[in-house]
């Protein structure tokens, strides 16, 4: 009798510790959350965090404050959330590129999966193969097939080593088994006056700074980077149907917390994000910047860090590439 006496007890005391949730996390949020982008004010990034964070707050019923913590690449920034108390005060802005890429070039102060907890991915964006419009170029075919022909002749610009628009490009070397003559810059865009004159043959760049040369005739899209065609870009054909399939590349952006954060928490924080990424309002604002809308709940997200975590790794130590520190 004592002995059933005491398993009731067990399972009573067993299944009050598992549903039990801390009363900060049954009211939260209870006062104003940080939303840390790690890049400068301005940055596209930076516009559509403001937005999103905007949108955010009204949801939680308290305002979501953007702090730009640049440096270091962006990991200052996300080591500052890393290291943050996981009570879903402090959340992180990132892309990508910090969370799937700069892991892989060089030592980071935080690891991607074990100190960040995913919550939710709201945009996407592909990179677009761009030649000047006078190029002998004409189909990204010409580009392989020529760079096959004349190895390491053909060269591209990206933002610098390690960053999206040289491992985009990179990607598509590797699937293709050519080889490019990287030149880095400060960024992508100070190269566009070299591709324009003929000294730079290709680039990869997002849909939103490549559009309006597009447009102007000064830029022939070869190619895009997604799965599917952009809606930005639609006459323009993705890497796979060119024969390339394995070198899609995209820009997904999202918010994640400190590890440890509560369970509840994170499902609160995702449920009403979701909720911003699929109002019209917010998809509209992200076409008007170049961006797709994207859904993905936490664990979707978390999905894509992974993924890309092991993909851009395998290029990097196929293409020996290395960040000068």
């Amino acid at each position: 009798m004592e002995f059933l006496f005491f398993l009731r007890f067990l399972a009573v005391v067993t299944l009050s510790s598992l549903f039990a949730i801390p009363a900060d996390a049954q009211e939260y949020p209870t006062k104003s959350l940080r939303l840390i982008v790690p890049l400068l004010p301005g940055s596209g990034t930076d516009v559509v965090a403001r937005t999103f964070a905007a949108a955010l707050g009204q949801r939680l019923g308290q305002s979501v404050v953007v702090e730009n913590k640049a440096g270091a690449a962006t990991t200052l920034g996300a080591n500052f959330v890393a290291k943050s108390s996981p009570d879903g005060y402090t959340l992180l802005v990132a892309t990508t590129s910090t969370l799937s890429v700069l892991p892989t070039v060089q030592a980071t102060p935080y690891d991607t999966v074990k100190d960040l907890a995913t919550i939710a991915a709201f945009s996407i964006a592909p990179f677009v193969l761009c030649v000047s419009a006078d190029s002998r170029l004409k189909t990204l075919n010409d580009l392989v097939a020529t760079a096959k022909a004349e190895p390491g002749r053909l060269t591209y610009a990206s933002s610098g080593t390690g960053t999206m628009t040289q491992m985009a490009v990179e990607l598509v070397s590797v699937v293709a088994k050519i080889n490019l003559l990287h030149v880095p810059y400060k960024g992508v865009t100070g190269a566009y006056p070299d591709v324009l004159g003929g000294r730079i043959d290709l680039i990869a760049d997002a849909p939103a700074s490549t559009l309006p040369q597009i447009k102007a005739n000064k830029f022939r899209a070869l190619a895009v980077t997604s799965v599917r065609r952009s809606p930005m870009l639609p006459d323009v054909p993705t890497v796979a149907e060119l024969g390339l399939k394995g070198a899609e590349a995209d820009f997904v952006t999202g918010i994640l917390a400190p590890a440890g954060t509560p369970r509840v928490i994170i499902t609160r924080l995702q449920n009403e994000a979701l909720k911003v990424a699929q109002s019209a309002e917010f998809r509209d604002f992200l076409a008007q910047q170049g961006y797709e809308p994207l859904s993905s709940n936490a664990s979707d997200f978390g999905m894509r860090v992974r993924e890309g975590l092991t993909k851009w790794a395998a290029v990097v130590k196929e293409r020996n590439i290395k960040v000068e520190q």
